[in-house]
């Protein structure tokens, strides 16, 4: 049976408790470690507590059951569990925290609650459904991490595909101009992102999250091997090419404005140490300034004033005619 428009109701419903209950909860752009909500606090401040909430739905006729991958679980880690009975439509929501998890059947590399028919009337579920007890154990999660600073920063780069495709064609017809006999591969959006983050002296261990947002409206791909994309939503790419960085690459197709989707993504960033953004438009400056009041390090990448940019800032940026004549096979001494 497919649970999945059950599952994309149930997440519906928990959300809207959840916000009901005064609580501030995003839905990620992809599903990472579980994710489907985040429940956050203080998203003013650079340490941004957060929950990070996985959904499910089921409609009970016989028994069912829930599988968890183990290496999801840890404290902010919870299961809203939506339950339908099928017969009577009586709808109930559980939420199971850590140690509510740990205490399922383990089966291989995954934690599994059994669900019976009789699902409502079991102690078990009974004293989870969730309640004003539920909601002070959420409330205590995220002030302990806001005691603790348990959460990890790390580092966000958003690479608006418009300018980019506008970057990558300027910037290798200034480079045939002045080396004609060489050939100019066709970059990789591997090889940028990995000369973005050499030029930003980013470590390979720490880890980063890559956004490429481009448009259908737009020709990217002929000037970009960008690889397989998926029209509509973000997702990882398993099969780039980094080599020793802790880099979490996604894509997104999109028919919307650009700007638009990059505010979106620039608007869920939360617990990150700094932003970089590889683009050249002047709306961007709220949205940034905002992070670095929070004391987000920001870095645009964009166009020198040489080569027209109009994106004037008091952020730190860098010439992206730089990494992207690297990632076309030009060496460092000939820039």
């Amino acid at each position: 049976m497919d649970n999945k428009p059950l599952e994309i109701q149930a997440e519906s419903i928990i959300q809207h408790k959840l916000v009901k209950d005064g609580f501030l909860v995003t839905k990620p752009s992809f599903d990472k470690e579980g994710s489907d909500l985040l429940i956050i606090e203080n998203i003013s401040q650079r340490i941004t507590p957060f929950i990070k909430v996985q959904c499910k739905g089921r409609t009970i006729k016989k028994n069912s059951n829930v599988t968890i991958p183990i290496r999801y679980v840890e404290e902010n880690f919870v299961v809203f569990l939506y339950v339908e009975e099928s017969e009577t439509k009586d709808d109930f929501i559980y939420v199971f925290f850590q140690d509510d998890i740990k205490s399922w059947r383990t089966k291989g590399s995954d934690f599994q609650l059994i669900i019976p028919k009789d699902f409502q009337h079991r102690a078990d579920f009974r004293e989870r459904v969730y309640s004003k007890e539920a909601r002070v154990k959420i409330e205590n999660i995220l002030l302990r991490q806001a005691i603790n600073q348990l959460i990890k920063t790390n580092y966000s780069v958003i690479i608006d595909g418009i300018f980019l495709e506008k970057a990558v064609v300027q910037t290798r017809k200034v480079y045939r101009s002045i080396y004609s006999e060489k050939t100019l591969c066709k970059p990789n959006i591997d090889a940028i992102v990995e000369q973005l983050l050499k030029y930003a002296h980013i470590k390979r261990k720490e880890e980063v999250n890559c956004y490429l947002i481009y448009s259908t409206h737009f020709n990217l791909q002929a000037v970009v091997d960008i690889g397989e994309v998926e029209e509509g939503g973000l997702f990882m790419d398993d099969n780039s090419s980094f080599v020793g960085y802790n880099c979490n690459l996604f894509k997104l197709k999109t028919q919307d404005f650009i700007l638009f989707k990059v505010v979106e993504q620039l608007e869920r960033i939360i617990n990150v140490e700094s932003v970089f953004l590889v683009a050249d438009d002047v709306g961007y400056n709220p949205y940034l300034q905002d992070l670095k009041d929070r004391g987000v390090e920001v870095i645009v990448f964009q166009n020198s004033e040489n080569s027209g940019s109009r994106m004037f800032h008091n952020f730190n940026w860098a010439d992206i005619s730089n990494p992207l004549a690297l990632a076309m096979g030009l060496n460092q001494h000939e820039l």
